[in-house]
């Protein structure tokens, strides 16, 4: 009986969704799926005329799933991306932190837009399911 109780607690774990979130003090007050894409590659650096600076999970699981969904690329499509836009010195990839350490950047600085399972801070912008 244990065992079942725990599986559905971590298989329901395993699916939450990812929230899309922002300093409370920033402005932004929407943001799109593909102008999601567009910030984490780099493409452009605003948001409805709002500088933002993205970053990261440094979890995995979090990290491919964000870049499934929103990004539409794979693990090893992301990889080939980043590795060209390095290589051509064009820019660099988002800096990855922890969910602990997100938190904190963004007491710090308003800019800054992560995205997390279970965010302790900031306000939701979007709602990957």
């Amino acid at each position: 009986m244990k065992a079942i109780l725990l599986s559905i607690i971590f298989s329901t774990t395993a699916f939450c969704d990812i929230s899309v979130v922002i300093s409370q003090n920033n402005r932004l007050t929407s943001v799109s799926q593909q102008e999601l894409a567009n910030l984490y590659l780099k493409k452009t650096t605003t948001i409805n005329g709002i500088h933002v600076t993205p970053i990261d999970s440094k979890d995995i699981k979090t990290y491919q799933e964000f870049y499934k969904k929103v990004v539409k690329k794979t693990p090893s499509e992301v990889h080939a991306y980043w590795m060209k836009q390095i290589y051509t010195g064009k820019t660099q990839p988002p800096k990855k932190l922890s969910e602990e350490e997100m938190s904190q950047a963004m007491k710090k600085n308003t800019k800054i837009i992560a995205y997390a399972k279970n965010p302790s801070s900031g306000k939701i912008l979007f709602t990957i399911k």
